[in-house]
């Protein structure tokens, strides 16, 4: 019995080194003082260099030609110019909408986005013109009379403003859009 409790002795301890050599040589070290760094290799997200994540340059213009896409396709260039308004490029947007309206002058939704683009990139005048003309391309669509209307209500033309969203309204006041231009004609003094 006396050998056998001697080798169960010697079995533990073993197994206990063991257990201690392959924590020691699998363990990460750390220590708080010095954190963990990771190669790139490691890591799936690339190097980011220090400070705000900001675009350099949101007035930068590439010319269509040098985009990479279809020039002579109005739907591929009005959507690249949505991507550019979605990230606030508008000044990239305004070239793209542009074209697209070239390529197809009947296209409302473009002129609707080319108007907001001029907004947010202060020229309210060319918003208007832009929206005026697509309102006369397309009397009954709503979204450009809702436009129209936020172009000049910004723009303290507030006449022009009601006559726009009253005319959205008209048109149907059950839709988000109709809805819109009450809540904003509710704004107007």
């Amino acid at each position: 019995m006396e050998n056998y409790k001697k080798w169960l002795i010697v079995l533990i301890a073993t197994a206990t080194a063991v257990f201690v050599i392959v924590s020691f040589v699998t363990k990460q070290s750390y220590s708080p003082e010095e954190p963990v760094r990771y190669t790139q290799e490691q890591t799936a997200v690339p190097p980011v260099a220090p400070g705000p994540i900001v675009e350099q340059d949101l007035n930068k213009v590439v010319p269509v030609e040098e985009l990479g896409v279809d020039t002579k396709n109005p739907k591929e260039l009005a959507l690249l110019g949505d991507k550019y308004f979605e990230s606030s490029k508008f000044n990239q947007a305004i070239e793209l909408y542009k074209k697209v309206l070239e390529l197809d002058p009947r296209d409302i939704d473009t002129y609707n986005d080319l108007g907001l683009a001029y907004q947010y990139v202060n020229r309210p005048d060319l918003a208007v013109d832009i929206l005026q003309k697509g309102v006369k391309a397309g009397p009954s669509n709503q979204r450009i009379w809702l436009s129209l209307g936020f172009v000049n209500m910004s723009a303290g033309n507030n006449a022009e403003a009601k006559t726009a969203l009253k005319k959205a309204v008209e048109l149907n006041p059950q839709t988000d859009i109709g809805q819109e231009a009450m809540r904003m004609l509710g704004l107007i003094k």
